[in-house]
Formats: structure tokens, sequence, C-alpha cells
């Protein structure tokens, strides 16, 4: 057995920062918590639709939740409730 093998010591450069130096692990970092929304839709010639809908932000879960409306009319938003996120 060759002993220069059991004794590699690897050369590494300390970190160096300055005292007082915050280093955030990456599990402290906030994570984004989605929005699911139940949204209630009036197309133009009055029927309605209701869908759930899910993103990063409210406009994106908005913007899901109009994708399952019927593709045969224009769809806008009348209310909604927050089933999941702020």
């Amino acid at each position: 057995m060759n002993l220069s093998m059991l004794t590699h010591h690897e050369t590494r450069t300390p970190l160096t920062v300055a005292a007082g130096t915050v280093i955030p692990f990456p599990s402290t970092q906030l994570a984004h918590t989605p929005r699911i929304l139940m949204v209630a839709f009036t197309s133009l010639d009055g029927r309605s639709w209701d869908a759930i809908g899910g993103g990063g932000t409210l406009a994106e879960a908005i913007a899901y939740a109009r994708n399952s409306c019927p593709g045969d009319g224009t769809w806008q938003p009348t209310s909604w409730t927050d089933l999941y996120g702020d």
C-alpha cells in the first residue's frame, strides 16, 4: 500500500470576512408562499363561472383560474376567496 495516498491533505484558502458580518444559511431565507384562490367570473353576456387558481401573486392566481373558463367568451373576475396563502 502506498502511504502517500493516506496522507494526502488538501490546501484550502481560508474564508475571511469582516467582524460582525452575517452569512445566512439558505434555509434561513423566507420561502415564497403561493396564493390559491376560488375566483368567481362573469362573462360579458351575463354567464357566471367559478374556478380555482394558483400562483405566486394575486394576479397570477386569477390568470390561472381564468384559463379554466370556457373559451367562448371574455371573463372578468367579480370576487375571490383565499383558500391558501396571504
